[in-house]
């Protein structure tokens, strides 16, 4: 009996709202779909990403805006008017145990985050800066993110917009019919959905006795003072109706936000009714995102109090598209962990190499046209150059082997690789570098100092891949690492013994590389424990030619006489890696 032919598989419907369809290329493109069949053609959909500055932005604040990037050009790709408003809710009131912890908001618990306005302005523009080196922030965008009107990017602050009555209307609205909202949102009391910013203390800790849409009359619990309100900009609405307030007025078509903020009893879903029943329009299209977590463990990154790593931090040691891929490669509800550790940082740049030469490669392969697909989501760059670039594991070799000399290892890796673009390859062993000086600096040098004070060769090797004496040209201003004073060899050492004639003949050698000499295994130990306190390191060739042979036997003299290490002292500092501007003062937490 012949088979019956299987039934066609029919795409299923995909009805709730936060639910993302497995059978589109990309999550960004799926809810650009969604944002593209709800309206019309001409209709410029506006995305806002919003977070509040009670401290410096991480990148687990970071995943929203790029959330919010990631739709605005998959709208773009698909020939939409699309633009994204940043909110920082610096009409947020500060937190009484922030206040407690942090002495440059003593005094300001329950005051609007806005009032301590040069801290909010370092923390923004630290933020801004850093998606400016993105290629998030357009580049007409002054150092507050604000731009020139009908541009697709908008900063706001809720200080100044609640200040300058931006909201007035909407607000005196919400203020008459506060015992209806209450009811929507599964509240008693319409009074329990506002705050008023006291007009003798400036503390959000007031009760509420009375309210009507002109007026809030209220006891404020800080100072005793019993007040009446006439200005709205006095009234703080929770923050479920302050978003809805927000999205009524600058008509905000999607927003970004946490799988904790969508779930069942959440924000999102309490304000449904507002919106339905209300406000008489849909809710915007949620993008919801799972949580940021750190390398090792179960704790997360994306907390409300701020904290790092950083954006900067991810700049240090990644190029733009790679930081980029980190967020958009998986389903943005899944869970991303973010490190700085061996396996985090070299598999990132094994698995983004991979992905970068599929992008740039042709052909019918469904994975490679998925591939092209998110690579022009990312960037308008073209991927291939990337895949010309020499693996990173191969860098650091090169880096190690060249005594941490950026140009001597760039010229190595350019004869081996002759087809690297020399740009980026140039901005690969920066990132290089800088990782081997900071997050990388444990796995190839002795952790703790003392471990140099212990012991002229630790227990187990050590390769020194982080070092570079102040001499070099190459070497820019790097962080100061004292290097743990030594007892000096007895003169009766074999150290001694192996020391003294290396030392007598770089001081009168004049040709490349160091004396020639049939040292064995034994006085190799000897020569880069003095100089490291590691039982290997570059040749000793290498060493020379980077560092010259005086000053190299100078480094050997300093062990020998004071038991110092001279070369462990400055780093460098990574001058070929990429820097973001005005970024010095804002701290770094990167593990």
């Amino acid at each position: 009996m012949p088979r019956r032919p299987r039934a066609r598989e029919q795409r299923p419907r995909v009805d709730d709202p936060h639910a993302q369809d497995p059978y589109t290329g990309h999550w960004a493109l799926e809810y650009a779909r969604r944002l593209a069949d709800r309206h019309p053609p001409h209709h410029r959909v506006l995305i806002q990403t919003s977070m509040s500055p009670s401290g410096y932005f991480h990148v687990g604040n970071f995943r929203d805006t790029v959330c919010a990037h990631l739709v605005h050009r998959a709208l773009r790709r698909m020939g939409r008017r699309s633009a994204i408003l940043l909110s920082f809710d610096d009409y947020d009131p500060v937190r009484t145990g922030q206040a407690a912890r942090d002495p440059e908001l003593a005094g300001h618990g329950g005051r609007p985050l806005g009032e301590h306005r040069e801290r909010t302005a370092r923390i923004c523009r630290t933020y801004l800066a850093e998606l400016r080196a993105m290629g998030i922030l357009p580049p007409e965008a002054d150092e507050d993110g604000r731009t020139p009107p009908g541009g697709d990017w908008q900063t706001h602050y809720q200080y100044e917009r609640y200040r300058a009555g931006a909201y007035r209307t909407v607000q005196r609205r919400y203020q008459r019919d506060a015992d209806r909202l209450a009811a929507l949102l599964g509240k008693g009391d319409g009074r329990d959905l506002f705050a008023v910013y006291c007009l003798q203390c400036g503390r959000n800790t007031t009760e509420i006795h009375r309210l009507d849409r002109r007026a809030a009359r209220y006891r404020c619990l800080s100072c005793g003072a019993e007040l009446t309100a006439r200005d709205p900009a006095d009234v703080k609405p929770s923050w479920a109706l302050d978003w809805t307030l927000r999205v009524a007025h600058e008509s905000i078509d999607c927003e970004p936000a946490g799988q904790d903020h969508v779930s069942a009893g959440s924000t999102m879903d309490r304000t449904l009714p507002v919106y339905e029943r209300y406000l008489g329009f849909p809710q915007p299209v949620i993008v919801p995102y799972g949580l940021v977590r750190a390398e090792h463990g179960s704790g997360k990154i994306s907390g409300s109090r701020g904290g790092g790593p950083y954006v900067r931090d991810l700049l240090a040691v990644h190029p733009v598209p790679l930081v980029l891929w980190l967020y958009a490669r998986r389903d943005c509800l899944a869970d991303l962990r973010l490190g700085f550790g061996p396996a985090a940082f070299l598999g990132a740049y094994e698995e983004f190499d991979r992905f970068a030469r599929s992008a740039s490669g042709d052909g019918p392969d469904p994975e490679r046209a998925r591939d092209r697909v998110l690579w022009e989501l990312l960037t308008d760059e073209e991927p291939d150059g990337y895949g010309t670039l020499p693996r990173m594991r191969t860098v650091l070799g090169a880096l190690y082997a060249h005594g941490c000399a950026p140009e001597a290892a760039r010229r190595h890796l350019a004869a081996s690789h002759p087809r690297a673009d020399e740009p980026l390859l140039a901005e690969r062993i920066g990132h290089a570098l800088t990782w081997l000086t900071t997050h990388g600096r444990d796995r190839y040098w002795p952790a703790d100092p003392q471990v140099l004070a212990d012991s002229q060769v630790p227990a187990e090797p050590q390769v020194p891949a982080d070092f570079q004496a102040s001499v070099s040209p190459q070497a820019s201003a790097g962080p100061q690492v004292s290097a743990a004073p030594q007892t000096p060899a007895d003169p009766q050492t074999p150290a001694d013994r192996t020391l003294d004639p290396l030392i007598s003949r770089l001081r009168t050698h004049t040709g490349p590389g160091a004396p020639r000499s049939g040292r064995t295994r034994a006085e190799f130990r000897e020569i880069y424990g003095a100089l490291f306190g590691t039982e290997h390191g570059p040749r000793l060739d290498t060493l020379a030619d980077v560092f010259g042979p005086a000053v190299l036997a100078d480094a050997l003299e300093a062990y020998r006489d004071r038991g110092e290490r001279p070369l462990c002292v400055e780093l460098p500092a990574g001058s070929a890696a990429l820097r973001v501007p005005d970024l010095q003062e804002a701290p770094s937490r990167a593990r």
